[in-house]
């Protein structure tokens, strides 16, 4: 899998995290990496169920920030071992397919935190400080 699909229900929170007066992120890839951590810290896994492929973005946009190791990390995270990190074929994609899930679920998450805050930067706000005030294995920290 050489890219990362999203879920469509998600477009338009996504466009208002990325452009205008509102936005919060610089770049969609930048929201669902956040989105990630927040499905990720809150345990949650969803999968997609309805994405256009034309819309999926391609799995280098990660590499600037934080690549493949990245995926790795959610990988042990979400399998609680290394097996996924070995070269065998189907984990790449499983780590793909677990970003994907973690992505989705914390979209969820970001979406209810939006709907009911005065702005989305008090949403996203808020979520950094749950990240922070709890203690877990998921760090929120810098990502902005």
């Amino acid at each position: 899998m050489s890219r990362i699909r999203r879920d469509k229900k998600h477009d338009a929170l996504i466009e208002r995290l990325t452009k205008g007066e509102e936005s919060v992120f610089s770049d969609i890839w930048h929201v669902l990496i956040f989105a990630a951590f927040v499905g990720a810290k809150n345990q949650k896994r969803y999968p997609i169920k309805d994405f256009e492929s034309g819309k999926a973005i391609p799995l280098n946009y990660l590499q600037p920030s934080c690549g493949p190791g990245f995926l790795s990390l959610l990988g042990i995270h979400a399998t609680e071992g290394n097996e996924i990190l070995r070269s065998k074929d189907g984990n790449h994609d499983a780590q793909v397919l677990i970003f994907e899930e973690y992505a989705n679920a914390g979209m969820e998450i970001i979406s209810e935190r939006v709907d009911s805050a005065s702005s989305p930067i008090e949403a996203i706000l808020a979520l950094i400080d749950d990240g922070k005030e709890t203690s877990g294995s998921i760090v929120l920290e810098g990502l902005i």
